[in-house]
Protein backbone atom coordinates (compact mmCIF):
# COMPACT_ATOMS: atom_id res chain seq x y z
CA UNK A 1 0.00 0.00 0.00
CA UNK A 2 0.60 3.48 -0.70
CA UNK A 3 0.25 6.64 0.66
CA UNK A 4 0.00 9.36 -1.97
CA UNK A 5 0.11 13.69 -1.39
CA UNK A 6 -3.30 13.95 -0.76
CA UNK A 7 -3.24 11.62 2.52
CA UNK A 8 -5.17 9.09 0.78
CA UNK A 9 -4.19 5.35 0.94
CA UNK A 10 -3.95 3.96 -2.04
CA UNK A 11 -3.84 -0.55 -3.15
CA UNK A 12 -0.96 -1.34 -4.92
CA UNK A 13 -2.49 -2.42 -8.61
CA UNK A 14 -3.66 -5.99 -8.73
CA UNK A 15 -1.37 -6.66 -11.42
CA UNK A 16 1.48 -5.51 -10.12
CA UNK A 17 4.99 -7.58 -10.90
CA UNK A 18 8.54 -6.70 -11.08
CA UNK A 19 9.57 -6.44 -13.88
CA UNK A 20 13.29 -5.83 -15.91
CA UNK A 21 13.84 -2.47 -17.74
CA UNK A 22 14.59 -4.74 -20.73
CA UNK A 23 11.26 -5.80 -20.71
CA UNK A 24 9.51 -2.41 -20.17
CA UNK A 25 11.77 -1.21 -23.48
CA UNK A 26 10.82 -4.62 -25.72
CA UNK A 27 7.25 -3.31 -24.79
CA UNK A 28 7.62 -0.22 -26.00
CA UNK A 29 9.82 -1.35 -29.07
CA UNK A 30 6.64 -3.76 -30.03
CA UNK A 31 4.03 -1.17 -29.44
CA UNK A 32 6.28 1.46 -31.63
CA UNK A 33 6.22 -1.53 -34.51
CA UNK A 34 2.55 -2.53 -34.30
CA UNK A 35 1.73 1.11 -34.51
CA UNK A 36 4.92 1.69 -37.68
CA UNK A 37 2.97 -0.82 -39.49
CA UNK A 38 -0.33 0.67 -39.54
CA UNK A 39 1.04 4.04 -40.14
CA UNK A 40 2.70 2.20 -43.45
CA UNK A 41 -0.44 -0.14 -44.47
CA UNK A 42 -2.36 3.14 -44.26
CA UNK A 43 -0.28 4.96 -46.24
CA UNK A 44 -0.05 2.19 -48.74
CA UNK A 45 -3.66 2.40 -49.52
CA UNK A 46 -4.08 5.86 -48.97
CA UNK A 47 -1.08 6.62 -51.53
CA UNK A 48 -3.19 5.99 -54.76
CA UNK A 49 -5.72 8.62 -53.89
CA UNK A 50 -3.05 11.20 -52.64
CA UNK A 51 -3.07 12.99 -55.92
CA UNK A 52 -7.18 13.57 -55.91
CA UNK A 53 -6.97 14.84 -52.30
CA UNK A 54 -4.40 17.05 -53.45
CA UNK A 55 -6.21 18.45 -56.02
CA UNK A 56 -9.09 18.73 -53.72
CA UNK A 57 -6.99 20.98 -51.24
CA UNK A 58 -5.83 22.92 -54.04
CA UNK A 59 -8.98 23.99 -55.36
CA UNK A 60 -10.74 24.19 -51.85
CA UNK A 61 -8.18 26.16 -50.59
CA UNK A 62 -6.57 28.53 -53.26
CA UNK A 63 -7.97 31.22 -55.42
CA UNK A 64 -8.34 29.66 -59.42
CA UNK A 65 -6.06 32.56 -60.73
CA UNK A 66 -3.30 30.23 -58.44
CA UNK A 67 -0.94 27.59 -60.55
CA UNK A 68 0.15 24.63 -58.96
CA UNK A 69 4.25 25.14 -58.84
CA UNK A 70 6.87 22.79 -58.74
CA UNK A 71 10.44 23.50 -58.41
CA UNK A 72 12.61 19.63 -57.98
CA UNK A 73 11.66 17.01 -60.16
CA UNK A 74 10.72 14.90 -56.47
CA UNK A 75 8.21 17.57 -55.50
CA UNK A 76 5.26 16.36 -56.38
CA UNK A 77 5.83 12.85 -55.66
CA UNK A 78 7.06 13.91 -52.02
CA UNK A 79 4.48 16.13 -51.46
CA UNK A 80 2.15 13.24 -52.18
CA UNK A 81 3.88 10.88 -49.58
CA UNK A 82 3.52 14.03 -47.16
CA UNK A 83 -0.06 13.81 -47.43
CA UNK A 84 -0.50 9.83 -47.03
CA UNK A 85 1.41 9.74 -44.05
CA UNK A 86 -0.41 13.05 -42.75
CA UNK A 87 -3.82 11.16 -43.49
CA UNK A 88 -2.40 8.24 -42.04
CA UNK A 89 -1.69 9.90 -38.46
CA UNK A 90 -5.28 11.52 -38.91
CA UNK A 91 -7.23 7.98 -39.51
CA UNK A 92 -4.77 5.56 -36.89
CA UNK A 93 -4.35 8.53 -34.03
CA UNK A 94 -7.29 6.32 -32.21
CA UNK A 95 -5.20 3.64 -32.67
CA UNK A 96 -2.29 5.54 -31.31
CA UNK A 97 -3.58 6.58 -28.60
CA UNK A 98 -5.40 2.61 -27.85
CA UNK A 99 -1.66 1.48 -28.21
CA UNK A 100 -0.22 4.33 -25.84
CA UNK A 101 -3.01 3.04 -23.54
CA UNK A 102 -2.03 -0.68 -23.58
CA UNK A 103 1.59 0.01 -22.77
CA UNK A 104 0.57 2.46 -19.49
CA UNK A 105 -1.81 -0.37 -18.68
CA UNK A 106 0.52 -2.51 -16.49
CA UNK A 107 1.21 0.27 -13.81
CA UNK A 108 -2.38 1.35 -13.98
CA UNK A 109 -5.35 0.99 -11.08
CA UNK A 110 -8.39 -0.45 -12.26
CA UNK A 111 -10.37 3.02 -12.05
CA UNK A 112 -7.46 4.37 -14.34
CA UNK A 113 -8.09 1.82 -16.73
CA UNK A 114 -11.80 2.59 -17.23
CA UNK A 115 -10.82 6.11 -17.14
CA UNK A 116 -8.32 5.74 -20.12
CA UNK A 117 -10.67 3.74 -21.71
CA UNK A 118 -13.10 7.06 -22.05
CA UNK A 119 -10.11 8.59 -23.20
CA UNK A 120 -9.05 7.51 -26.63
CA UNK A 121 -12.81 8.20 -28.07
CA UNK A 122 -12.46 11.29 -26.41
CA UNK A 123 -9.14 12.82 -27.59
CA UNK A 124 -9.98 11.32 -30.87
CA UNK A 125 -12.90 13.82 -30.90
CA UNK A 126 -10.78 16.63 -29.77
CA UNK A 127 -8.13 15.78 -32.34
CA UNK A 128 -11.21 16.12 -35.07
CA UNK A 129 -12.06 19.39 -33.48
CA UNK A 130 -8.72 21.24 -33.78
CA UNK A 131 -8.04 19.98 -37.17
CA UNK A 132 -11.44 20.97 -38.63
CA UNK A 133 -11.03 24.59 -37.08
CA UNK A 134 -7.56 24.36 -38.82
CA UNK A 135 -9.09 23.35 -41.57
CA UNK A 136 -12.31 25.33 -41.79
CA UNK A 137 -11.28 28.24 -40.50
CA UNK A 138 -7.61 29.27 -40.20
CA UNK A 139 -5.96 27.72 -43.35
CA UNK A 140 -9.14 29.94 -45.80
CA UNK A 141 -8.50 33.36 -43.90
CA UNK A 142 -4.35 32.61 -44.15
CA UNK A 143 -4.57 31.37 -47.53
CA UNK A 144 -7.23 34.16 -48.99
CA UNK A 145 -5.20 37.25 -47.16
CA UNK A 146 -1.45 36.37 -48.28
CA UNK A 147 -3.27 35.27 -51.55
CA UNK A 148 -4.96 39.06 -51.37
CA UNK A 149 -2.08 40.81 -50.64
CA UNK A 150 0.63 38.80 -53.01
CA UNK A 151 -1.99 39.71 -56.25
CA UNK A 152 -1.86 43.51 -56.10
CA UNK A 153 2.52 43.40 -56.31
CA UNK A 154 3.31 40.23 -58.10
CA UNK A 155 1.96 37.03 -60.22
CA UNK A 156 0.38 34.56 -57.77
CA UNK A 157 2.94 31.50 -58.14
CA UNK A 158 3.01 28.84 -55.08
CA UNK A 159 5.33 26.51 -54.11
CA UNK A 160 2.90 22.82 -54.00
CA UNK A 161 5.36 21.64 -51.52
CA UNK A 162 5.52 24.26 -48.98
CA UNK A 163 1.74 24.86 -49.06
CA UNK A 164 0.64 21.18 -48.84
CA UNK A 165 3.58 21.66 -45.36
CA UNK A 166 1.50 24.58 -44.15
CA UNK A 167 -1.79 22.80 -44.48
CA UNK A 168 -0.37 19.34 -42.62
CA UNK A 169 1.51 21.11 -40.04
CA UNK A 170 -1.84 23.60 -38.84
CA UNK A 171 -4.29 20.56 -39.42
CA UNK A 172 -2.31 17.95 -37.34
CA UNK A 173 -0.76 20.78 -35.64
CA UNK A 174 -4.01 22.03 -33.64
CA UNK A 175 -5.26 18.54 -33.61
CA UNK A 176 -2.65 17.51 -31.56
CA UNK A 177 -2.79 21.00 -29.64
CA UNK A 178 -6.01 20.04 -28.55
CA UNK A 179 -5.22 17.31 -26.76
CA UNK A 180 -4.05 19.67 -23.91
CA UNK A 181 -6.98 20.26 -21.94
CA UNK A 182 -7.53 16.05 -21.77
CA UNK A 183 -3.87 16.13 -20.32
CA UNK A 184 -4.98 18.47 -17.64
CA UNK A 185 -7.96 16.02 -16.99
CA UNK A 186 -5.58 13.06 -17.17
CA UNK A 187 -2.97 14.62 -15.02
CA UNK A 188 -5.64 15.50 -12.39
CA UNK A 189 -6.92 12.11 -12.64
CA UNK A 190 -3.33 10.51 -12.03
CA UNK A 191 -2.88 13.25 -9.04
CA UNK A 192 0.21 14.47 -10.80
CA UNK A 193 -1.13 18.09 -10.34
CA UNK A 194 -4.29 19.13 -8.24
CA UNK A 195 -7.72 21.48 -9.86
CA UNK A 196 -6.63 24.19 -7.48
CA UNK A 197 -3.02 24.42 -8.32
CA UNK A 198 -4.21 24.50 -12.09
CA UNK A 199 -7.01 26.87 -10.68
CA UNK A 200 -4.25 28.79 -9.06
CA UNK A 201 -1.57 29.09 -12.32
CA UNK A 202 -4.76 29.80 -14.61
CA UNK A 203 -3.50 33.34 -15.88
CA UNK A 204 -0.38 31.46 -17.00
CA UNK A 205 -1.78 28.26 -18.75
CA UNK A 206 -4.03 31.20 -20.55
CA UNK A 207 -0.56 32.87 -21.50
CA UNK A 208 0.77 29.36 -22.30
CA UNK A 209 -2.32 28.52 -24.29
CA UNK A 210 -2.26 31.99 -26.38
CA UNK A 211 1.28 32.06 -26.80
CA UNK A 212 0.92 28.65 -28.27
CA UNK A 213 -1.65 29.31 -30.64
CA UNK A 214 0.56 32.99 -31.58
CA UNK A 215 2.99 29.92 -33.05
CA UNK A 216 0.84 27.47 -34.24
CA UNK A 217 -0.99 29.70 -36.99
CA UNK A 218 0.36 32.32 -39.45
CA UNK A 219 -2.55 34.77 -39.45
CA UNK A 220 -1.40 38.06 -39.93
CA UNK A 221 -4.73 39.17 -38.88
CA UNK A 222 -4.29 37.55 -35.93
CA UNK A 223 -8.17 36.42 -36.04
CA UNK A 224 -7.13 32.87 -36.36
CA UNK A 225 -4.92 32.99 -33.16
CA UNK A 226 -7.46 34.47 -31.23
CA UNK A 227 -10.27 31.77 -32.38
CA UNK A 228 -7.64 29.40 -31.74
CA UNK A 229 -6.89 30.60 -28.02
CA UNK A 230 -10.76 30.91 -27.22
CA UNK A 231 -11.23 27.53 -28.31
CA UNK A 232 -8.50 26.55 -26.07
CA UNK A 233 -9.56 28.08 -23.12
CA UNK A 234 -13.32 26.77 -23.13
CA UNK A 235 -11.99 23.23 -23.83
CA UNK A 236 -9.44 23.56 -20.50
CA UNK A 237 -12.04 25.46 -18.63
CA UNK A 238 -14.58 21.92 -19.83
CA UNK A 239 -12.02 19.84 -18.78
CA UNK A 240 -11.56 20.95 -15.55
CA UNK A 241 -15.29 21.17 -14.70
CA UNK A 242 -15.14 17.14 -16.24
CA UNK A 243 -12.39 16.14 -13.88
CA UNK A 244 -15.51 15.53 -11.44
CA UNK A 245 -17.40 13.52 -14.10
CA UNK A 246 -14.59 11.30 -14.56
Amino acid sequence: MTESDTGKVRKGVETDYKEHLVEHLRELRNRIIYVMIVLFVATFLIYPFSGDILNFLWDKLLPENVTMSIYAPTDFIMTKIKLSIACAVGIAFPFLMYQLFRFMSRGLYKNEKRFFLKVVPVSYILFILGASIAYFIILPIFMDYIIYYSDMTAAPQVSLTETINSVIVLVLGLGFVFQIPLLTVIAVEMGIIEVETVKKYRIAVYLFIFSLAFLLTPDPTFLAQAIVGISLIILFEMGLLLVRLF
